[in-house]
C-alpha cells in the first residue's frame, strides 16, 4: 500500500474504521484491566516503562487477551491493541476490547473476503501513531502455548515504516519488545513475567520507499524477532520446557537459592531457565550421551517426587521439630484467625466465580481463549457485585451501611484470595509431610541423587564456558 492510497484512506474514511475513544474512558478503562488482571494473575515485570511520545509496543503472544491486559499493567501507559476482527464480534469481548481503544485485524483464516479492511486498521494504526500514542502489537500472528517465538509477521514493521515516512523519519517512533513468559497461563492465580526491553528506533531502516521498500520490512520483522527472542524463553518442544524447569527447581533449592517450598520469582527463575537452556543444547549436540544420561537422572528424580505427592526439588533432605512446630503454629493461628472474614467473602463473590464457569462451559471457547473469558467475565461482575452489596447494605443500615458495604466488598474478596492460597499451601505442605515421614529412605534416595545432579550441573555450565 503506498503513501498515496494512505492519504487517499484518510480522507474518505470508511464506514468500518473503528471510533475513536475518549482518552480519559480509554485510560480509566485500561488502568481497571490492569488492576484487575493483576487480581487474577501474578504479574511480575522486569525493566521498563515505555518511554513517551510514539511507541509501538511489539509482544510474543502465549496467552489470548490477556496479554494486552498484563501488558496495561506494566506499561506505565495506556496502549491500544490490536486484536483479530472476530473478537470485536464477541458480546463481552468485543465490549471490553472497544473499550481499550482495540483495533480489529482481518485474517485470511477467519474470513478472507474481509482482508481488505485492513486499510481502515492500518490507516487508524498510523494516525494513532502520528499523535503520539503507543500501539501494541502481537507479530506472532495468533496465540499459542508453544515455548518459543512464531514465524514473525511483517505488519508491525510496515505500519511503522509507514508512519515514521510519513513524517520524513522525524516522528520518532520507537519500538518496544516485551517478552511474557507465563506458568500456568489457564488457572486462576497463574504467574507471568513481562520482560521489557530496551526501545529502539525505527528511522534506520527508513528508506525513501518507506513501507513499500521490501528489504527494509524484511530487515526490521528480523530485528523484532530477535530482541523477542533476547527475552523469551526459546526452547525446541514443551519437553524440553518440562527438564528444565525440573533441572532448575532441583538446582536452586540445592544451592540455597530458595527454599523448597518457596515459590521463586519468575523473574528470577527465567534468567536461569536461559542459561539452562543454552547448556542443553550446547551437551546435546556435543555430548548427546551424556545429555540422555542427565536428562534420564532428571526425570527419575522427578518421578519419585511426584510418588511423594510432591514436584521435583520442593521436598527438604530433612524436617527439624523446631521448625515443623514453628510452621504448624504459624500458619495455623492464620488460617484459624482469618477464616471467617474468608468463608464470608467465599459467600459473597461466589456467584462471579459461579458466572464464570458456567458461561466459559456453555461457550466452549479454544484452550487459548479460556483465561481471557473467565477475566473478562469477572471484569464485569465485579462491579455488579459491589453495587448489589451495597444496595444491600443500604437497605439494611441507610448510608453508613451502603459504604461498609462498598469498601467492605472488594477487602473480602481478597481476604478470601488470599486464605485460600494459604491453605492450598499448607494442604499440599501436610500431605508431602506425611508421605515423607513414612518412607525416610526414599527421601534419603531423592536427596542424595540432586546432590549429584547438581554437581553434574555444575561441570557441564563450566565446561561450556570454557
Amino acid at each position: 500500500m503506498s503513501h498515496p492510497e494512505l492519504r487517499e484512506i484518510a480522507e474518505s474514511r470508511s464506514s468500518a474504521q473503528p471510533a475513536e475513544p475518549e482518552p480519559l474512558v480509554t485510560r480509566a478503562v485500561t488502568g481497571l484491566a490492569g488492576w484487575a488482571v493483576s487480581i487474577f494473575h501474578q504479574v511480575e515485570v522486569r525493566g521498563g516503562p515505555i518511554p513517551n511520545g510514539p511507541v509501538m509496543v511489539v509482544a510474543n503472544h502465549q496467552n489470548a487477551l490477556i496479554d494486552p491486559l498484563v501488558i496495561f499493567r506494566v506499561a506505565g501507559r495506556p496502549t491500544r491493541p490490536l486484536a483479530k476482527a472476530p473478537l470485536f464480534d464477541q458480546l463481552v469481548l468485543g465490549m471490553v476490547l472497544r473499550g481499550l481503544g482495540g483495533l480489529p485485524v482481518y485474517r485470511r483464516q477467519d474470513d478472507p473476503t474481509q482482508m481488505h479492511r485492513n486499510e481502515d486498521t492500518f490507516r487508524a494504526a498510523i494516525d494513532s501513531l502520528l499523535r503520539g500514542d503507543a500501539l501494541q502489537i502481537y507479530p506472532e500472528g495468533r496465540s499459542h502455548s508453544e515455548p518459543g517465538i512464531e514465524r514473525v509477521r511483517t505488519g508491525a514493521a510496515r505500519i511503522a515504516l509507514a508512519a515514521e515516512a510519513e513524517r520524513g523519519g522525524e516522528l520518532g517512533l520507537q519500538m518496544v519488545p516485551i517478552g511474557l513468559t507465563w506458568e500456568q497461563k489457564h488457572q486462576f492465580r497463574g504467574r507471568v513475567l513481562a520482560e521489557i526491553g530496551e526501545p529502539f528506533p525505527v528511522r534506520p531502516w527508513l528508506t525513501p520507499e518507506g513501507a513499500e521498500d521490501v528489504e527494509a520490512v524484511r530487515s526490521l520483522t528480523g530485528e523484532i524477532a530477535e530482541r523477542l527472542e533476547r527475552h523469551t524463553l526459546v526452547l525446541q518442544s514443551t519437553d524440553d520446557l518440562e527438564l528444565l524447569t525440573a533441572a532448575d527447581r532441583i538446582y536452586s533449592r540445592e544451592k540455597a537459592l530458595h527454599g523448597y517450598r518457596e515459590h521463586d520469582p519468575l523473574v528470577d527463575r527465567v534468567p536461569r531457565l536461559r542459561r539452562f537452556a543454552e547448556a542443553l543444547e550446547w551437551l546435546r549436540t556435543g555430548d548427546p550421551r551424556r545429555y540422555e544420561a542427565l536428562a534420564g537422572k532428571v526425570y527419575r528424580v522427578d518421578r519419585v517426587s511426584r510418588a511423594l505427592g510432591a514436584e521435583v526439588g520442593v521436598i527438604p533432605p530433612r524436617y527439624p521439630f523446631r521448625s515443623v512446630a514453628e510452621y504448624t503454629v504459624r500458619e495455623g493461628l492464620a488460617l484459624l484467625v482469618g477464616l471467617p472474614l474468608a468463608l464470608l467473602g467465599s459467600v459473597v463473590w461466589y456467584p462471579t466465580w459461579f458466572v464464570a464457569r458456567w458461561v466459559v462451559a456453555w461457550i466452549r471457547p479454544e484452550r487459548e481463549s479460556i483465561a481471557t473469558y473467565k477475566l473478562a467475565i469477572s471484569f464485569l461482575m465485579a462491579p455488579l457485585t459491589i453495587v448489589l452489596m451495597g444496595a444491600l447494605g443500604f437497605l439494611v443500615a441507610g448510608v453508613a451501611g451502603a459504604g461498609v458495604a462498598l469498601l467492605g466488598t472488594p477487602l473480602l474478596g481478597l481476604v478470601a484470595l488470599a486464605w485460600r492460597e494459604r491453605w492450598k499451601r499448607v494442604r499440599q505442605d501436610a500431605a508431602i509431610f506425611l508421605r515423607v515421614l513414612t518412607r525416610p529412605r526414599l527421601r534419603s534416595r531423592l536427596a542424595s541423587a540432586r546432590g549429584e545432579l547438581t554437581r553434574e550441573f555444575d561441570d557441564v555450565l563450566e565446561r561450556m564456558i570454557r
